[in-house]
């Protein structure tokens, strides 16, 4: 491939059955709002208003309700109520609209003679092109190119382009803009107020109220290269412009949309009108060539720290800049109140809230490329722990319990109860991510001031939660570990470990805090009411923590009880493997069954690896890996690490492979209900801590590297930040260099 197509994601040929995946794999955004690769005419047969009921079932089970379409435009933070789903994201007025008629014939992709259809999503600036020939029943052929974008320098701004040159035959041509209300949210309407307005100078506007009281404002002006003659063509849940022209041989019509979306949220001063009329008069001041060039200067800043350069592997290195696109998208770094919902903010499954994915599979790509968006993910966590210290009290415990599915203000969301009530080693893992961040980036500050009372309220959780035996021990009875086809089971190896480490860290950072700085403890030993006895309290509980394994045992086990589960012939009941397991077994079965959907003691042993003999991880893949069906789009990226670790060439490059499919493959259609964003992030630590070797900032003072390249990769190269520095990182298959990107020479140059 040559360079540009190395930063492209392409669609050949339009096929209706496809289009809501690449919906979700085109999603556009840029921290701010997000916007799905949808039609700007919209699809025939494809309702966005169709009212129904979406119950809490197992996402990766259930069967979606929109097949071919699914309009969204979301901005993190805007929430509704669902009457059985709870707090979810909510599908915000659709922003795009933009409709071509001639002689009554409406532009459908599905209904119209379309030929030369390509689309593509330019990794480089996020812009979104598309192109076609238009042959109308009036006999006119029309070149048509769509071109847009969501701004990264105004994060305000929604920017469209349509060209439409006339190759054959002549017409008049009508083009209908508009801003639409009529969507909804897995069947719920969240609107409580709808007000459009459009007028003939070529703006229209939409001004939307929540039922949560969220205002959301939208703005958009038109531009056209021929007269228009706009006349207002408004609905009671849609703004719209209508207008049209005559097109000769030759002509060739430019229409131009630029929309500002404002909400009550931001933290820009001025009501949600006056500050969109601002944004909006700003933009069109500075016209389309320099909002473009803005545009893209702001992602070049952002891809200079983030890009990872694949010579030798060309479709690896258009996979990985594509998971990376929606790892930047997907995060503006600037706003702590929000997180990463499950879905990259490209679809409505798992309802816009916030899991462990966060900690575990995202955040080491945040620590190494923009510490400062790792530090909000993290403070994040902080601004919910109050609703963390309502969980434990709701459950009868002291101290905080965060959720299993967080809401914005941090309350339990999860409506599955084998899920909400005992995958608690979340809690824990919130504990394991802060000293990854301290560890990664020397904010000892971040500690002080935030992570401490995160320590000191999980860890009393934790003395309450845990249960003392006869022996003198403690226990974790009725956990689930990452394994979520396993719910009830007795002191899960990933959990206790998780458990333990974030008590031992909390007394080592009030020990730690009391000696060195004696008043910042005493305030926040006021702050937190930390009474005598109590620190001696959390030092014993994680002394005598049960762990499953000891430094003898040959195959660590997933829990005490995991050897008591039945057996599964997966031959005989997984007769399909296109298909999740979980299909062909029901929940009781598989409830008690060795099937594992996920990575549990692997994912255990890539977090410690210090703790375990190469023997022991050798041991726990060759065990684990056949009975683990993978069914979560978290377990491949985990496995293909450890067996590049293990110098499993061959399965490490079939589990990149899977890695890449998860979002990509048309043929699994996987994006359409939005990105698996933590297999983005899973693909970055497959590419950096698997292939580059790199060892985890957790664990080690210096970059350490100890590589394990794919056969045929010529060279690979990448940034890190790493305390406070920048480096950069060559791997030769044999060599590799590290240069600190201060002008200096290489700080290692090693033939391996």
């Amino acid at each position: 491939m040559n360079e540009e197509n190395l930063w492209c994601l392409k669609e050949n040929g339009y096929q209706a059955g496809l289009h809501k995946h690449y919906e979700g794999l085109f999603t556009q955004g840029n921290g701010y709002m997000h916007v799905r690769g949808s039609f700007e005419e919209g699809c025939s047969d494809a309702p966005q208003d169709e009212d129904y009921l979406r119950f809490p079932d197992n996402v990766t089970l259930e069967k979606p309700r929109h097949l071919k379409s699914k309009q969204g435009t979301y901005i993190p933070g805007i929430v509704g109520r669902h009457p059985l789903l709870k707090e979810e994201i909510i599908n915000l007025p659709y922003v795009l609209g933009l409709e071509f008629r001639s002689a009554g014939e409406r532009l459908d992709m599905d209904r119209c003679r379309i030929s030369s259809y390509r689309r593509w999503l330019d990794l480089r600036d996020g812009s979104l092109h598309r192109a076609f020939i238009w042959e109308t029943e009036e006999g006119m052929q029309l070149q048509c190119t769509y071109s847009r974008y969501i701004s990264m320098a105004d994060t305000h701004l929604c920017i469209q382009r349509v060209q439409l040159e006339v190759l054959a035959g002549e017409g008049r041509l009508e083009v209908k803009a508009t801003l639409r209300a009529d969507v909804r949210t897995n069947g719920m309407n969240h609107f409580a107020q709808i007000v459009p307005s459009a007028e003939s100078e070529g703006s229209l506007s939409l001004e939307t109220l929540t039922e949560e009281g969220n205002q959301i404002f939208m703005l958009s002006a038109l531009e056209a290269s021929e007269a228009m003659n706009w006349q207002e063509d408004n609905t009671r849940t849609m703004a719209a412009l209508r207008g049209d022209c005559r097109l000769q041989n030759g002509d060739r019509l430019t229409v131009t949309k630029l929309t500002a979306v404002t909400t009550d949220r931001d933290r820009e001063e001025g009501t949600v009108c006056d500050r969109a009329h601002e944004h909006l008069s700003r933009a069109r001041d500075l016209g389309w060539e320099q909002l473009y060039k803005r545009h893209t200067d702001s992602w070049k800043s952002k891809w200079q720290h983030a890009d990872i350069r694949i010579k030798g592997d060309d479709i690896a290195q258009v996979s990985v800049r594509a998971s990376l696109y929606h790892l930047i998208r997907a995060n503006s770094g600037q706003d702590a109140r929000v997180a990463i919902c499950a879905k990259g903010y490209a679809g409505e499954a798992y309802f816009g809230r916030y899991f462990w994915d966060t900690e575990i599979n995202l955040l080491p790509f945040y620590l190494h490329t923009n510490p400062q968006a790792a530090r909000n993910l993290l403070l994040f966590r902080y601004n919910t722990l109050d609703g963390a210290r309502r969980n434990a009290k709701n459950y009868g415990y002291k101290g905080a319990r965060y959720a299993w599915e967080s809401s914005l203000s941090g309350e339990e969301q999860c409506a599955n109860w084998q899920y909400a009530d005992h995958e608690i080693h979340i809690t824990a893992d919130i504990v394991y991510a802060i000293y990854h961040y301290v560890r990664a980036t020397g904010d000892h500050e971040f500690l002080e001031r935030y992570g401490i009372d995160i320590l000191v309220e999980t860890a009393r959780y934790w003395c309450d939660r845990v249960d003392w035996n006869r022996e003198g021990a403690c226990e974790l009875l009725g956990v689930m570990g990452p394994d979520e086809y396993l719910p009830f089971t007795r002191n899960n190896a990933f959990t206790n470990r998780m458990v333990k480490f974030s008590l031992e860290q909390t007394v080592a950072c009030l020990d730690s805090l009391q000696g060195s700085m004696p008043d910042s403890y005493a305030t926040a030993a006021e702050r937190l009411d930390i009474r005598p006895g109590e620190r001696e309290l959390f030092r014993r509980t994680a002394e005598k923590l049960r762990l499953p394994y000891d430094s003898q045992s040959e195959v660590v086990p997933q829990s005490d009880d995991f050897a008591s589960y039945a057996d599964v012939d997966f031959a005989s009941v997984w007769t399909d493997k296109s298909r999740p397991f979980g299909h062909f077994i029901s929940q009781e079965r598989n409830y008690r069954s060795k099937a594992l959907k996920q990575a549990d003691v692997l994912e255990l042993m890539l977090l410690f690896p210090q703790e375990f003999t190469r023997e022991q991880l050798k041991a726990a893949y060759a065990y684990y890996e056949p009975i683990t069906t993978h069914d979560s789009s978290l377990s491949v990226a985990v496995h293909g690490i450890v067996a590049s670790w293990l110098d499993q060439k061959e399965a490490a490059a079939d589990f990149l492979q899977r890695v890449m499919a998860i979002d990509l493959s048309p043929e699994k259609k996987g994006a359409a209900e939005g990105i698996h964003i933590a297999n983005c992030g899973g693909l970055w630590q497959l590419i950096v801590y698997g292939f580059a070797g790199l060892k985890s900032a957790m664990w080690s003072e210096t970059l350490q590297l100890e590589p394990r390249l794919p056969e045929g990769w010529e060279e690979l190269d990448f940034q890190i930040a790493w305390r406070g520095e920048r480096y950069r990182i060559t791997l030769h298959p044999g060599a590799y260099e590290i240069h600190k990107l201060d002008g200096r020479e290489a700080i290692a140059d090693t033939t391996i």
